[in-house]
């Protein structure tokens, strides 16, 4: 695996470590011009933990580190890629460039955010549902449906809602095996925490996609999958909406019958 993408995904690493590649990954160039102790400065941490990061991804020290960085071909497209961050306001081609900086930005940062521990009994809870409930406000119910057409498509049972039907949530039909997945990237939408109630009062198993672990909907969950909406203004919506899509499509394909 190349450095930059072991960086994306690596799992187990401190937080000071987090905060290393973090920074890294915002502009690699950055280690070429800094010895590991003005890393450690830059970063607010120290020398040995530096190095001991390096170690972790497999270099011998910091000047291995370096070395193997500067051969990853990955590390010259990521500096020479357009950030995502500032909407172009150039011609119509520096826009159609810009796009896929998003696409990338939102799949890469919410496949860094899985947690194994979390998505393996996700997927094998999608696996045993007879039945799959999405919910979803605005434009999350246009996700939620997409992703309910894919499984629909594959001959599975799944239904989206905008809003909270006391009536249904109350069908004896919906059993142990209903699984219910709930959007709200800020986790404080009303209605999605009124649905997360109704079913948590019922036993439903849920599933919270939003940004963090520590929102309202995330607290009344079974477990929660962390979306990405960087940014403010219009691209929040795109780098959500991709984020969202992005983890429906991965609990998809863990459906799939292996070939």
């Amino acid at each position: 695996m190349i450095l930059i993408k072991k960086m994306r995904y690596m799992q187990n690493l401190t937080v000071q470590e987090q905060h290393i590649v973090d920074y890294i990954l915002r502009d690699p160039q950055v280690v070429f011009h800094h010895t590991a102790q003005e890393m450690a400065g830059l970063t607010f941490t120290s020398a040995s933990t530096v190095v001991r990061l390096c170690k972790k991804l497999g270099a011998r020290g910091y000047p291995d580190f370096q070395l193997k960085l500067a051969l990853d071909d990955e590390t010259r497209q990521l500096s020479s890629s357009r950030p995502a961050a500032k909407q172009p306001s150039g011609s119509l081609t520096d826009q159609m460039e810009w796009i896929p900086a998003i696409y990338d930005e939102a799949l890469i940062e919410t496949r860094r955010r899985c947690d194994l521990a979390v998505l393996e009994p996700v997927c094998k809870w999608v696996q045993e549902a007879g039945r799959i409930d999405i919910y979803g406000s605005e434009s999350n119910y246009y996700t939620a449906q997409q992703a309910c057409a894919r499984w629909n498509e594959v001959g599975r049972s799944a239904i989206a809602h905008n809003s909270a039907n006391h009536h249904y949530l109350s069908n004896a039909h919906l059993d142990a095996s209903t699984l219910s997945f709930i959007i709200s990237h800020t986790g404080r939408n009303p209605a999605m925490l009124e649905i997360a109630r109704a079913l948590k009062e019922k036993g439903r198993r849920t599933v919270a996609l939003t940004g963090g672990t520590d929102t309202p909907l995330a607290r009344l969950c079974d477990y929660t999958l962390l979306t990405y909406a960087a940014h403010t203004g219009p691209a929040s919506k795109l780098f959500s909406s991709m984020s969202t899509q992005y983890l429906f499509d991965v609990l998809l394909v863990s459906t799939w019958p292996a070939s």
